[in-house]
């Protein structure tokens, strides 16, 4: 049941929401009837709708300019993607599949180089700068907020630069990782924005998601990296023998590295878990578990029991706003705990929680060797320069497989530092307009950022990965935009009732 103000208004509202006029009742204007009504019914969207006008905010957006709803939320997601398609009919709106579609197969296409030779240009850095602009003049347009993530994503790709240029000046391949980072995360915020957005976004997650994974169980089918191999990207002889575990393939489907897909699969599940219901989430969720097990690495497959950890806890604690703290304790407990009660922690978890103890070994004799060159320049770093004074440093520093570790040696503790701001400023903004029931779509895209900086402790990030996290981080920071929106608007109305 709806409830407007003008009685005019039935034939514009009866056609936006496929209502026949009788579903719509005209009440005068009565705050108190109005806001007893809404809470009866569990919503609490009151707005002011001026006869024969909407505004870009309500052509945009669910159900928040011009009616009052006094209706039980839709069961799914997909039933609010649906409903603000039939309210928004114009152009722009029918663009962001298109650019949904075409972002995420630029970034998770196979990084062969298209270049004329001038920069390593792949078909993931070249999508974002070309969204670059028409992202910038969305998110410019009135109607949208500044966020706190939004300056620290700016503050990290401009720190990267400014070290460099400390570190033996201007280097076009720091100018093309800062600008890709910016990009891709300004296409989270600019294109994902509202229900109608992200449900586009979801559709074309879903569909390049069974494609990916099914490239990588025919990696794993035909022992070797099916997509790698026709586009001819050569891989390192290492990289082909580590390849090889329990005699089978590990799959690595369109990414440069097994891990790679593993984590992918990973974040793919953890916004599953929460964008879709029922059969469908057995089905997408599981998939990206059969996914992840054929990559045959143990980061990624311990992350994912992580998520789905988290998730069962969200599930079962759901009707407790103060759910997250007690977890966040106990987790940060057992780090020291785990030092009081063995001599070797990290021993332990390298032979108990690995499929390859030497893998874990080697990872740590790189931080031992990294760290103190870290202590060496903690401001700025060392940049690209060749590091390692002996044979044997230059042999764990040749390959860092951590992606804070990474960040550390080549711009300083400065980039470390923003790069967890950027993430963690977009994961802890309040965000309740989309937890209706067992849609929290906003704590899945939280989990698969915290899983991905987990992850990135034994693995270094670039290429599709570095973009994709970007993203997620754009649109995490958006959907805490739109809860801010929501929340000011409700105010306004209630302001003036």
């Amino acid at each position: 049941m709806f409830y407007v103000q003008t009685d005019s208004l039935a034939p514009a509202i009866a056609t936006i929401l496929s209502l026949d006029e009788a579903s719509v009742h005209w009440i005068s204007y009565k705050p108190s009837l109005l806001q007893r009504s809404a809470e009866r019914r569990g919503t609490a969207a009151v707005a002011d709708y001026k006869t024969g006008t909407r505004s870009a905010l309500h052509r945009e957006q669910l159900m928040t300019i011009g009616l009052t709803t006094a209706v039980r939320p839709p069961q799914s997601f997909e039933g609010i993607g649906s409903t603000v398609a039939r309210e928004t009919p114009h152009s722009r709106q029918r663009l962001v599949p298109v650019v949904a579609w075409v972002t995420l197969l630029g970034i998770l296409f196979p990084p062969i180089d298209i270049s004329p030779g001038v920069i390593h240009l792949t078909p993931g850095r070249f999508v974002v700068i070309l969204l670059l602009i028409p992202a910038l003049r969305v998110l410019l347009r009135s109607g949208r907020s500044r966020v706190a993530t939004d300056f620290f994503a700016i503050a990290l790709s401009t720190w990267m630069l400014v070290a460099s240029a400390f570190n033996g000046g201007f280097k076009l391949y720091v100018v093309a990782e800062a600008l890709e980072f910016l990009s891709a995360y300004l296409i989270g915020r600019a294109f994902f924005f509202g229900p109608f957005n992200l449900q586009a976004f979801l559709q074309a997650l879903k569909g390049i998601t069974i494609v990916i994974i099914a490239i990588g169980l025919a990696d794993t089918l035909s022992g070797r990296s099916v997509t790698l191999e026709s586009l001819g990207i050569v891989r390192p002889l290492l990289d082909l023998v580590k390849n090889f575990r329990f005699g089978l393939t590990r799959a690595t489907s369109v990414f440069p590295e097994a891990e790679h897909y593993g984590t992918f699969c990973v974040a793919a599940a953890s916004i599953f878990f929460y964008s879709e219901r029922g059969i469908r989430r057995i089905f997408y969720v599981g998939l990206c578990f059969f996914g992840c097990m054929f990559a045959l690495s143990s980061g990624p497959i311990l992350a994912l029991g992580l998520v789905t950890t988290a998730f069962f806890y969200d599930r079962i604690l759901k009707h407790y706003s103060w759910r997250w703290k007690p977890l966040m304790i106990i987790v940060a407990g057992l780090i020291p705990i785990a030092f009081l009660i063995s001599n070797d922690p990290m021993g332990w978890i390298f032979s108990h929680m690995t499929f390859d103890a030497q893998t874990g070994w080697f990872r740590l004799a790189t931080w031992s060797a990294a760290l103190p060159l870290v202590g060496q320049s903690p401001f700025v770093g060392h940049g690209f320069s060749a590091l390692g004074d002996s044979a044997q440093m230059r042999i764990y520093l040749g390959s860092v497989d951590c992606v804070w570790l990474v960040e550390a040696l080549r711009y300083g503790l400065p980039a470390v530092i923003l790069l967890t701001l950027v993430m963690f400023s977009a994961i802890l903004r309040r965000t309740s307009i989309f937890n209706s029931g067992i849609y929290m779509l906003p704590t899945g895209f939280s989990l698969a950022i915290v899983a991905m900086g987990l992850i990135g402790l034994t693995v270094h990030l670039w290429d599709s990965l570095w973009l994709f996290l970007s993203l997620c981080i754009g649109i995490r920071a958006s959907l805490g935009e739109y809860e801010a929106q929501q929340r000011r608007l409700r105010a306004a109305a209630s302001a003036r009732s």
